[in-house]
């Protein structure tokens, strides 16, 4: 029984592991386009995006978390 456990244990640190090694990679730059598809973005309706931002912080009593802060002189 111990070593069935063991060999879980090992079978399961190899593919975290795995998972964590294997999510770094260069793009080379003439696959970059594809990043900036339209189907790379999170929002699947960008108008209801805005509509959700502009209302949640009068529905919650909240605001902002959505962009940088920063002033009129960039800072």
């Amino acid at each position: 029984m111990r070593l069935v456990i063991k060999f879980i244990q090992q079978i399961l640190i190899a593919a975290i592991l795995i998972i964590c090694v294997s999510g770094c990679f260069a793009i080379d730059q003439w696959q970059r386009q594809y990043l900036g598809d339209s189907i790379m973005n999170f929002d699947y309706d960008p108008e209801e995006s805005n509509l959700n931002e502009h209302i949640y912080p009068r529905r919650e009593g909240s605001s902002g978390g959505y962009s940088g802060a920063g002033g009129g002189c960039g800072c």
